[in-house]
C-alpha cells in the first residue's frame, strides 16, 4: 500500500514537474524568442557608412553643447526652447513641414514636434518613430538622448522624398524625464491620448532612447533578474524591448533590421508591470491601448555615466551608431510595407 502511495505521489510530481519544464519553455520561446528570421545579404554591404557617421557626430555634437534641456530652472527651459527651435529647423531644412502639440504645465508652454510620411495605399494606418529631446537636470545627453535624436534625423534624412504603404510620422517628444516622467505632462502621453481621442489606427510604435554605447567587454552588459539567465553578458547589441501586444510588430521590425544591417539585436517581450521595460515614451502608448517598443542599448544596464554629467560624446559608437540607421530604416520599410498584421506566428 504504500509503496502504491509512492508511485502515485511520484507520479504526480512528474506531471507538475513536466508542466512547469513546459510552462518555462513555452514563455522563453514567446517572450525571447521574437526576433523575425531573414538570410541574406543587409544592405550595409554595399553602402558607405561615412556620410551617416559625420552627420550623427554633428548632431551629438551640437545637441551637447546645447547643455541640459529642461523645466527646472530659468537658464535650462530657455535651451530646452532652443532645442525646439533647432529641431524644427533642422527638419524645415530638409524639407519636412513640422507640426507643433504645444501644451501647458505651471505657466510654461511645451512642444511635441512631429513630421509626416502620408500613406499611398493605407494612410489610415499609421507608423511612429519617436525620440525625446528633453534631458535630465545636470546632463548634457549626448546618448540619453542625443543618440536617439541624431539617429531619428538620419532616418527622417534617408525617406526625405519617399512614398510608402502606410503613414509613418516621425516624432521628437517633449518631457520625457523626471519630474514628468510617468506623468500626464509626458509629451508622449499627451501625444498618444489625442491619438485615441481621434481614434486613430497606430499599428506601432517605436521609442529610440539611448541607442549609442557598445563593447564587447565581457560581463558589460546587466539585466533584473531572470533576464539576466537568458541574455548575453556583452553589451554589443541593440535591444527591441516591447510588451505582448507588440509581438508581431517586434518579430516584422527585427526581420527589417536584419535585411538593413548585420548589427547584432537582442529582443524580448515582456508584461507592462515589469518597470524597466517602460522606461520611456512607449509606455504612453501602452496606457492608451497602443503597441509600443523601445530600442536602445539599455541605457543604465549598461553604462555606469546614464543620466549623469558625464554622458558625453566620445563614449559613443557611431560606426554601429551607422550601422543601427541602416538597420533601421529596414524595419520601417517592413513595418510600413509587408502585410505583417496578418502573418501567422504571433499573436
Amino acid at each position: 500500500m504504500k509503496r502504491k502511495r509512492f508511485r502515485k505521489f511520484l507520479l504526480c510530481g512528474l506531471i507538475l514537474l513536466g508542466c512547469f519544464a513546459l510552462f518555462l519553455f513555452l514563455s522563453y520561446w514567446y517572450m525571447v524568442r521574437c526576433q523575425g528570421s531573414w538570410h541574406g545579404e543587409p544592405l550595409e554591404k554595399g553602402m558607405d557608412l561615412a556620410e551617416i557617421r559625420k552627420n550623427l557626430e554633428a548632431d551629438v555634437r551640437f545637441i551637447q553643447e546645447m547643455g541640459p534641456r529642461n523645466s527646472v530652472n530659468r537658464k535650462t527651459y530657455e535651451q530646452l526652447l532652443r532645442c525646439e527651435e533647432w529641431i524644427v529647423q533642422r527638419w524645415e531644412s530638409q524639407g519636412y513641414r513640422v507640426k507643433k502639440q504645444t501644451f501647458s504645465f505651471e505657466g510654461r508652454d511645451y512642444s511635441n514636434l512631429e513630421i509626416e510620411i502620408r500613406g499611398r495605399s493605407a494612410p489610415s494606418e499609421i507608423i511612429i518613430v519617436s525620440a525625446q529631446y528633453d534631458t535630465l537636470p545636470d546632463s548634457p545627453g549626448a546618448n540619453n538622448n542625443g543618440s536617439g535624436m541624431a539617429i531619428l534625423f538620419e532616418l527622417t534624412r534617408l525617406f526625405r522624398n519617399h512614398t510608402l504603404d502606410r503613414t509613418v510620422r516621425f516624432l521628437n517628444f517633449v518631457n520625457e524625464e523626471d519630474p514628468f516622467f510617468g506623468t500626464e505632462m509626458m509629451g508622449s502621453y499627451q501625444y498618444a491620448k489625442r491619438c485615441r481621442e481621434r481614434h486613430e489606427d497606430i499599428q506601432v510604435m517605436l521609442s529610440l532612447d539611448a541607442l549609442g554605447i557598445y563593447t564587447d567587454r565581457p560581463n558589460s552588459q546587466h539585466y533584473p533578474f531572470p533576464y539576466s539567465l537568458v541574455y548575453p553578458r556583452r553589451g554589443n547589441f541593440l535591444a527591441f524591448i516591447g510588451d505582448f501586444s507588440s509581438r508581431k510588430a517586434m518579430i516584422t521590425a527585427t526581420r527589417g533590421f536584419k535585411k538593413g544591417s548585420s548589427f547584432p539585436i537582442e529582443a524580448g517581450v515582456v508584461p507592462k508591470s515589469q518597470e524597466p521595460a517602460g522606461w520611456s515614451d512607449h509606455s504612453s502608448f501602452w496606457k492608451f491601448g497602443y503597441p509600443g517598443i523601445m530600442v536602445t542599448d539599455t541605457g543604465g544596464f549598461r553604462s555606469i555615466f546614464h543620466t549623469t554629467k558625464e554622458d558625453t560624446m566620445e563614449k559613443l559608437n557611431f560606426e554601429a551608431m551607422a550601422r543601427i540607421v541602416v538597420g533601421l530604416r529596414g524595419s520601417i520599410l517592413e513595418l510600413t510595407q509587408s502585410n505583417w498584421r496578418k502573418e501567422r506566428g504571433a499573436p
